[in-house]
């Protein structure tokens, strides 16, 4: 794995950012650029500063929710879900944190921190929706701009969330703060949805909102052009959002500023490098879309290998398009650079994928996740023997 200069560009400033100045009216600076978050108020976020365990799961349409599938599968053999304190999801991972938040109670968790029912009320449902296409019917049957999203928030409810609320995930005291994330047009910044409240920094938040849970994730999900924006009543007026990876893809920032323990699963796919690129306007614009997300995820990469490497954070990074001979961590089932990188491929859709590509997936996160914490963290864990499909391969 490439690790930064300590201090070099890309490494973040483990101090604590200065409060706001309160005599900060909230207008942008002259350049037009929107003002830079403030650090967190830890209290009034749900976590204490600098501690507890944070897991971030990035977005990438269905390939990000399998492949997190997988790394959350070794997590739990590894008897580490039950020391999360926060978990913060975007778009594709936010279906994975969802299903995850809504099962946490049920999940019986043993002595040794493993939960019993993971593959029951976890694996197992997401595996089914990436058999489904939500997406193109989505697309094709809501013209008007704000429809798309609805239509996809319909299908999350219909598929996985049953109707469940911010309200029906975990308390503080139940589990870990999960943060489903989005990103505010009107103010260019991160807007947290949580059981505690809803908004961003630059505005007054909404305490203990009912909103659906699907509609917290067709939001954090609400990639643009095709699936943006996702339209929010709020208050009398209409909050305009759209895929939180536009401002944070690996959905750091609420993990870093107050966690001393970071957990990052990388779900986001490769930058294809045609030899000429496509001059026609939709297929251009994708692909300026694409460069801008790639561009967002790199300096987030940089940002918490930066992390990582001066020691200013525990924790562990492992990605779709990692090469596992890159990780010191021995033994444990063999993962090709060839196959993960035709993985790392998937289309970031939320289109149906053959059961056999789902099952390489989830296995691929599994051994990715599995390398990346025993050579940050667990090096005396033993390593895993088999696969979790096994038939399927890498």
């Amino acid at each position: 794995m490439t690790q930064p200069t300590p201090g070099g560009p890309g490494a973040l400033d483990p101090r604590p950012a200065a409060p706001p100045d309160p005599r900060d009216d909230g207008a942008p600076p002259e350049d037009g650029a929107p003002p830079e978050e403030p650090a967190l108020d830890p209290a009034a976020d749900g976590a204490d500063a600098r501690d507890g365990v944070g897991l971030c799961l990035s977005g990438g349409g269905y390939r990000a929710m399998l492949f997190h599938v997988g790394g959350l599968r070794r997590l739990n053999e590894l008897g580490l879900l039950p020391g999360l304190t926060r978990v913060a999801s975007v778009s594709g991972g936010s279906l994975a944190a969802g299903v995850l938040a809504l099962a946490w109670r049920d999940l019986a968790f043993d002595d040794d921190g493993v939960a019993r029912r993971f593959t029951e009320l976890v694996e197992a449902p997401l595996l089914r929706l990436a058999g489904r296409t939500i997406d193109t019917p989505a697309v094709l049957t809501g013209l008007w701009p704000g429809r798309i999203s609805r239509r996809v928030a319909a299908a999350y409810d219909h598929a996985v969330f049953h109707g469940a609320t911010l309200q029906d995930l975990p308390d503080d005291d139940a589990g870990p703060t999960f943060v489903v994330l989005a990103t505010n047009l009107s103010t260019g910044t991160l807007w947290r949805f949580t059981r505690a409240q809803m908004g961003d920094w630059r505005t007054s938040p909404v305490r203990s909102p009912d909103l659906r849970l699907a509609d917290a994730v067709a939001a954090s999900s609400a990639f643009p052009p095709f699936l943006s924006p996702h339209l929010l009543r709020v208050r009398g007026r209409t909050v305009h959002l759209t895929d939180g990876g536009v401002y944070d893809n690996l959905g750091l920032e609420p993990v870093v500023k107050t966690c001393a323990t970071v957990l990052v699963s990388d779900g986001g796919g490769t930058f294809g490098e045609p030899k000429v690129p496509a001059r026609d306007w939709i297929r251009a614009t994708l692909r300026t879309l694409q460069t801008i997300d790639v561009q967002v995820r790199r300096l987030r990469r940089r940002q918490i290998v930066g992390l990582l490497a001066t020691g200013a954070r525990a924790g562990a990074f492992w990605a779709v398009s990692s090469d596992r001979a890159s990780f010191a961590a021995p033994g444990g089932p063999p993962a090709p650079l060839e196959a993960t990188t035709a993985l790392a491929r998937t289309p970031t859709r939320l289109g149906r994928l053959p059961e056999r590509t789902r099952h390489r997936l989830v296995n691929w996160g599994y051994v990715a996740a599995d390398a990346a914490v025993r050579t940050w963290l667990e090096q005396d864990a033993a390593p895993p023997e088999t696969l979790p499909y096994p038939a399927a391969g890498i």
